[in-house]
């Protein structure tokens, strides 16, 4: 299933923000596998088992092991001319140029799991949120099924309600949607220590995240926005990602 709006509301707002951080440097996805029933993971779990073809998961349908039954996953490919022959076409999982990689640290950079990080079988163009682990035992230990799962965030109509809107409702700026940096720089790639407390920003000065204390340490991958004369770095804090100020931290 390609339906998007099947999926949980939070990943439909990440799966917009990687699309247009992705565009922002020169890559262009589309979006493949979504929610999957207990059919089609059953399918998938066939191959390389009982049909031809190689394994593509360890999850069958009946187990709910996999997270796109959960509505919390989906997979991208490209759609791009990679080889140079002017088709787009025949470039849907080429990872020549390292493409696929590319993106997955962008997904990482907006706090999504990729499944290219994986030991067991790695799933290049796989994404999935990180609330719930992953894997789907916690889920599964919560809810039991999927539709038990699916229907705490569905209104009466089958949509997704978004629950990021009602965490803004009830958080403030707190919960404001993240922006994406403007600009990449490697040179500004590594690791930083805040000198003092401060704050992670929803965008480059302003909306507070949440607090970062003295001391504790964030990723920049070397994206970042300039506003102001001052740059504010584009990071990772734990789970959250944002803006710093570079000016009230030190690179280690």
């Amino acid at each position: 299933m390609r339906d998007t709006k099947a999926l949980h509301p939070d990943l439909q707002l990440k799966i917009m923000e990687l699309d247009n951080l992705c565009k922002k440097n020169g890559i262009t996805i589309g979006i493949a596998e979504c929610l999957r029933t207990k059919e089609e993971q059953d399918a998938l779990y066939a191959k390389g088992r009982t049909k031809p073809g190689s394994k593509v998961t360890n999850a069958p349908g009946y187990s709910y092991s996999s997270m796109h039954q959960w509505g919390v996953a989906f997979d991208f490919y490209l759609k791009m001319d990679i080889d140079g022959d002017g088709q787009i076409s025949d470039d849907a999982y080429n990872n020549a140029k390292k493409t696929f990689n590319k993106v997955g640290e962008l997904g990482k950079l907006i706090g999504l799991e990729w499944g290219g990080e994986w030991t067991s079988i790695k799933d290049l163009p796989h994404f999935q949120l990180p609330d719930w682990g992953s894997t789907a035992s916690k889920l599964k230990s919560m809810y039991g099924t999927p539709e038990k799962f699916i229907a705490t965030w569905k209104n009466k109509k089958g949509q997704a309600t978004s629950t990021t809107k009602k965490n803004e409702e009830i958080k403030g700026t707190a919960a404001k949607r993240i922006e994406s940096a403007r600009s990449f720089d490697r040179k500004y790639a590594g690791t930083y220590k805040a000198k003092k407390n401060g704050n992670l920003l929803a965008s480059a000065g302003s909306g507070v995240v949440t607090m970062i204390e003295k001391g504790a340490a964030v990723q920049c991958y070397g994206y970042y926005t300039a506003k102001n004369g001052k740059t504010y770095l584009f990071v990772q804090y734990g789970k959250r990602t944002g803006f710093i100020l570079e000016s009230k931290f030190t690179r280690t």
